[in-house]
């Protein structure tokens, strides 16, 4: 990535694990094999090895030979713009207007049956849902903005991922395509209300979906658009009932006038 060790650190010593490539090869004995180490193998037996038509020589499988002492270099032993790098993934999320969305949100929340929970987490995550318990926790020190966008992600899982309930394992093989579902979600959402998350969604969707293919990506975009409509027609219900025109304190606004 263009980066330097610093002049003058010292490496810190690792055991790296030494990986053979061993391949197996026939004999004059039906079913008994040799076998060798790919690097060991003559010029002759790297043609026969490379031929897919020959099976004399074939792979036969990894094994671990041996350990070897290796060197690595902590991120702060380099030229690397740490204050920057951190700011660009953990951007402080800010704007004034979240806290009166974020409090109709919570309403929102609770009329479709969930909790929210503030809490110290320890593991560093801003937030997580609970689906068996309908409880959405969040990380209590967050600003508004970023409060408000981990509200909506961890809401788009507790709507669009209620299957998880019964299959926690689920979650784990197919994490990527769930987290890339939430944040997309937290994303129009949060544009919708005129809130700019992409210094931390954009981030974030990428490092979720960088190793997916469009068919999968595309499996996903109609629970993405079902759950921001739903969303966001769930919001604007509660708004109307709380600071629309037909809210009590308008009418009775309206009636002093």
């Amino acid at each position: 990535m263009g980066y330097k060790i610093n002049t003058g650190e010292k490496g810190i010593k690792i055991l790296i694990p030494n990986f053979l490539t061993i391949v197996k090869i026939k004999t004059n004995t039906p079913n008994v094999y040799d076998t060798k180490p790919l690097f060991m193998l003559t010029e002759e037996e790297n043609q026969i090895y490379r031929d897919k038509s020959d099976d004399r020589i074939t792979f036969f499988k990894y094994k671990l030979s041996n350990f070897k002492v290796g060197n690595v270099f902590d991120a702060s032993q380099t030229d690397m713009p740490l204050d920057e790098i951190e700011e660009q993934l953990n951007p402080v999320l800010d704007d004034p207007s979240a806290d009166g969305i974020a409090d109709t949100f919570i309403k929102t929340i609770y009329k479709d049956g969930f909790k929210v929970r503030y809490e110290d987490i320890e593991s560093g995550a801003k937030g997580y849902c609970d689906v068996k318990d309908n409880v959405i926790v969040l990380r209590k020190d967050l600003s508004n903005l970023m409060k408000l966008k981990v509200l909506v992600h961890e809401y788009a899982h507790g709507l669009a991922h209620q299957h998880l309930k019964d299959d926690g394992k689920d979650y784990h093989i197919h994490r990527n395509k769930y987290e890339t579902e939430a944040e997309s979600i937290a994303y129009v959402v949060s544009k919708y209300l005129g809130l700019d998350t992409s210094n931390y969604s954009l981030t974030y969707l990428y490092s979720w979906s960088k190793e997916k293919d469009f068919k999968e990506i595309d499996d996903s975009f109609s629970t993405i658009v079902n759950y921001s409509k739903k969303i966001i027609e769930n919001y604007k219900k509660m708004y109307e009932e709380n600071l629309g025109l037909y809210s009590d304190y308008y009418q009775e606004l309206k009636i002093n006038i």
